[in-house]
């Protein structure tokens, strides 16, 4: 589910400024990145962290013990959006919030779990409806088609993507890739390009978002390499792949030598799940491991030696051109410590290190001016945006069953630089500790865990610096023992330290 099992950004429509001690003149924006809520109306109340589980207690209820329909999957996801409603009032105009909220489908949302027909359909329809406040209104039909959908969080300035990545999961098997004509992977990574070259004309920068990640484990062969193609040629517009689904704390590269590569995606092998620990990112627990705990104990093994395999491949020299970075954000449940996400972005211009009076009401209403003149800037133009996509579909339609054109594009563009607006420049991850809270019967608060900048000197969040933090990953073997400790959330430290 995109509340409780998917992932949800919540960018700020009119960023808050804020002067960082080390930073005393430079203006930051914030948004919140959440994953995997999983809401359990049968939990029980002491049920402690994700290691009991995993050692054969039974403390957090799973989809096999109380399996659920899709209309308790319906009902859950009702209360979460609920929930958000009620943190995100109406903005000054039609069809916005003063806290955007950009939701998108999860494997969990449908039943069976990580199978869903092509659209539209019932579930689309029922999405469409739940999240009519979330969703633009020029973006409906969009999205009651396949799923998927943009928004302008800050209009005129960032678009993020909500990309319905059960169509480019491997485990789903009423849908075939991303290569056949027709096929509703295919549809989506077109209506992506095109979304994306307009985007590129605007000035504008773009997040892309979703629930399961774009790795070689999870994806179809040919959605893998599709995503990969347009993450490299539109580097200059992307400036964030975030996503969630596995559980765990971690960075992957998306490059030219994996597009190469024909992988056979692990996916997960019960095409149902169990809901209660949706981490199909191909783990084994089964054989010896130099990686030591927590990898082996959580039946990563696997997965982390092709992580540190994409690491050590960046030790020699590259390319920043080359190279893209996923991000996979940890859960809130249910298997290790719940988390949250809380990233920092660029809203000057990078040119000057003056930023504007925040007391001058003048400044202010001019600014909402201008932001009301882009909004409807924006409408226009997705509605304009929309008639060209039906148009293209009908299009496509009309040519089934023909080869493909592709045509030549030329090489990829050098990646957006820090100074953009709406770049972004840090993340801070929090962690709560659920047994400690239980222990003490106090409810649970969330603290800082560890952030980019500080623990782990990253300056920004470009390529060249989480390159640089994969070489160094490679080559300290301290460095990659904290990192592994993050991976699971600590949930393997007794009693857990988030100091």
């Amino acid at each position: 589910m995109v509340w409780s099992r998917g992932s949800v950004s919540l960018p700020l429509r009119s960023p808050q400024i804020e002067f960082e001690p080390e930073w005393p003149r430079a203006p930051r924006g914030r948004f919140l990145h959440l994953s995997d809520i999983h809401p359990d109306q049968f939990y029980l109340e002491g049920a402690a962290s994700g290691q009991e589980t995993m050692q054969g207690r039974t403390i957090h209820d799973s989809d096999n013990t109380h399996p659920r329909t899709q209309d308790q999957i319906n009902q859950l996801n009702q209360a979460i959006a609920e929930k958000f409603l009620r943190i995100s009032p109406p903005g000054p105009l039609p069809d916005s919030r003063q806290l955007p909220v950009v939701p998108s489908i999860g494997n969990n949302d449908v039943y069976p779990h990580n199978i869903l027909a092509p659209g539209p359909n019932p579930i689309f329809q029922f999405f469409a409806t739940l999240w009519s406040e979330f969703i633009p209104e020029s973006q409906l039909n969009t999205f009651r088609h396949g799923g998927y959908y943009s928004s302008d969080v800050v209009p005129g300035k960032i678009r993020v993507f909500a990309l319905n990545t059960l169509y480019f999961y491997a485990p789903n098997v009423l849908v075939d890739g991303c290569k056949k004509e027709g096929e509703p992977g295919s549809e989506e990574m077109d209506w992506l390009e095109t979304k994306l070259e307009s985007v590129r004309q605007k000035k504008m920068v773009a997040y892309l978002t979703g629930h399961v990640p774009p790795d070689k484990f999870s994806y179809s062969p040919t959605c893998y390499r599709r995503y990969t193609k347009i993450a490299l040629e539109f580097q200059d517009v992307i400036v964030g792949h975030l996503f969630g689904h596995a559980n765990i704390d971690n960075f992957f590269l998306l490059s030219r030598k994996s597009r190469k590569h024909k992988e056979t995606p692990t996916g997960d092998d019960n095409p149902e799940g169990d809901g209660d620990n949706d981490d199909d990112s191909g783990g084994d627990n089964h054989g010896e491991t130099t990686l030591g705990d927590p990898v082996q104990a959580y039946g990563l093994s696997t997965y982390v030696e092709d992580l540190m395999g994409q690491y050590e491949a960046v030790i020699g020299p590259t390319k920043n051109r080359d190279y893209a970075i996923a991000l996979v954000s940890p859960a809130v449940v249910p298997t290790y410590q719940p988390t949250l996400r809380v990233f920092k972005y660029q809203v000057g211009n990078g040119t000057s290190e003056e930023p504007s009076n925040p007391g001058d009401g003048k400044q202010d209403e001019i600014d909402e001016t201008c932001m009301e003149n882009m909004q409807q800037e924006t409408q226009l133009s997705n509605k304009r945006e929309e008639a060209e996509m039906i148009r293209q579909r009908m299009k496509g339609q009309k040519k089934h069953g023909r080869k493909r054109h592709h045509r030549k594009r030329p090489k990829n563009p050098p990646p957006a630089r820090a100074s953009t607006f709406g770049f972004p420049l840090e993340y801070t991850q929090y962690v709560s500790n659920l047994t400690l809270a239980n222990e003490n019967l106090t409810p649970p608060e969330y603290v800082p865990e560890y952030n980019t900048r500080e623990d782990y000197g990253l300056q920004d969040l470009s390529v060249p610096e989480w390159l640089t933090l994969a070489r160094r990953i490679a080559t300290d073997e301290n460095l990659k023992a904290v990192y592994l400790n993050r991976l699971v959330v600590q949930s393997e430290v007794e009693g857990i330290n988030t100091a």
